[in-house]
């Protein structure tokens, strides 16, 4: 699972198997506190593992920077997500780069789309990310879908080149 396979048409590399960052909003990993998160961190990528799935909402999203310093960035696959819509989205994207002390993520996401109207309530944040990948700042973007009609929606999609689908068996 730790194997290096192509995310779809980006042409990006990331390890087939990921570790999410924010389990329970993150109460998790952050329960663990900084050093044991670092350590977790650093022992995921020790594995094979080069997909860290990140979000601003998640409660550990400020210890990134931390856990990942001493870790190859060219070898890492950063993902962070965005939730909501942002008064100032291009502030928000810089906050990203500046929290995890990069100088771009390799994927950003529009976080937790519910409904089959996103692309419509989400067009400004969807502008700024593209500004930013234009920018340098981010190599790939898309969403992540938390329902069958946002996830219809993202399929069919121009605008999306990732889509992280939320498998949830307790529906």
């Amino acid at each position: 699972a730790t194997d290096l396979v192509v995310l779809g048409k980006t042409g990006l590399k990331l390890s087939r198997l990921g570790i999410g960052l924010g389990s329970n909003g993150g109460n998790v990993q952050r329960n663990l506190g900084q050093a044991e998160f670092n350590r977790l961190v650093r022992y995921a990528f020790d594995q094979g593992i080069r997909y860290f799935d990140c979000a601003q909402s998640y409660k550990t999203f400020d210890w990134v920077a931390e856990a990942i310093k001493e870790l190859p960035r060219d070898q890492l696959f950063l993902l962070s997500k965005i939730g909501g819509n942002p008064e100032n989205p291009e502030e928000v994207i810089d906050r990203h780069l500046r929290t995890f002390k990069t100088d771009y993520l390799d994927c950003l996401l529009l976080h937790c789309a519910v409904t089959p109207t996103w692309p419509q309530e989400r067009s400004r944040l969807m502008e700024a990310i593209d500004s930013a990948k234009a920018k340098g700042k981010l190599r790939s973007k898309g969403i992540s879908c938390h329902s069958l009609p946002a996830l219809r929606v993202a399929a069919t999609s121009e605008w999306v080149e990732v889509n992280l689908v939320r498998v949830n068996p307790q529906a």
